[in-house]
């Protein structure tokens, strides 16, 4: 089913609004999002509940707030989930949680990236990689670190619409095209 993005907007607005502006607060919110996104995208049990269009919404609302509680979910999430069971608009809780951090980056100047690695990697390598992409972007960075062996060996650094892929399969996979146009 398609995204309706003008209540992907509206959700994430009113969000926006009754959120107090402290981090904490915010990152929470965040998350509990990611959670119910993940939620919709893995479990057919919670997708079809969120989509059954037969269900008596009482019924639908009164297990959706057992789920929220037992999620521990902020108070607005849960009040957004609702809504957006009540209008039919299931699919938006698949971008929610993006579009949501966007705006959050937005709001503090901050972007979220990631580092991917095919072997861990230390805590002063990651401040060095920060430190030069935050120089790079004008913007403060979070990243988040994922190994991922696939890659051989190098990394790929990902910041908002800034990638750098210096991994060994990537570099193997140009070298292969080169020569087979040879």
């Amino acid at each position: 089913m398609k995204v309706d993005k003008k209540v992907l907007r509206r959700v994430v607005k009113v969000l926006l609004h009754k959120v107090p502006k402290e981090e904490e607060k915010l990152l929470k919110v965040a998350s509990d999002l990611e959670l119910l996104s993940t939620l919709y995208k893995r479990s057919a049990e919670f997708r079809n509940l969120i989509l059954d269009p037969k269900m008596n919404f009482e019924k639908k609302k009164e297990i959706l707030e057992k789920i929220a509680e037992k999620l521990d979910l902020d108070k607005n999430v849960t009040e957004a989930l609702i809504y957006i069971a009540k209008i039919k608009k299931g699919p938006v809780l698949k971008e929610l949680a993006k579009a949501f951090n966007f705006e959050i980056e937005k709001f503090f100047g901050t972007i979220k990236g990631e580092i991917i690695t095919a072997f861990p990697i230390e805590e002063e390598e990651i401040k060095e990689i920060r430190t030069l992409v935050e120089s790079k972007l004008g913007k403060k960075v979070e990243f988040e670190v994922k190994e991922d062996k696939s890659i051989i060996g190098g990394l790929i650094i990902k910041a908002g619409s800034y990638i750098v892929d210096g991994s060994v399969k990537t570099f193997m996979q140009k070298l292969a095209q080169q020569l087979t146009k040879a």
